[in-house]
């Protein structure tokens, strides 16, 4: 049995975080399900806007870190769920790893 080798560069975090992800312009509604210190993984309505490569801003409700927002790159699309790369730190510190 083989396993699928880590390409992460930060261990990701179980969040549960309303977000909107702005998309040329056009708000799309979701929730934050784990985040990284340069990425989140967020499940969305069903939606053809999210291709790979794009760049949105995604606006983050958190009573954990507080709210913020910062530009993404849409680097994983399966279904509902979008992994993002963040140009920007996430700011998770002082959040404990589950």
């Amino acid at each position: 049995m083989s396993s699928t080798s880590e390409r992460r560069r930060h261990p990701r975090l179980t969040v549960t975080w309303p977000v909107r992800l702005w998309v040329d312009d056009e708000p799309l509604l979701g929730r934050a399900e784990d985040a990284s210190r340069n990425g989140l993984w967020v499940t969305v309505a069903p939606t053809t806007a999210l291709k790979l490569g794009k760049i949105c801003w995604i606006d983050v409700v958190s009573d954990e870190v507080g709210s913020f927002a910062l530009a993404g790159e849409v680097r994983h699309v399966t279904g509902r769920r979008v992994g993002l790369e963040t140009m920007r730190p996430v700011p998770i510190d002082g959040l404990e790893q589950g």
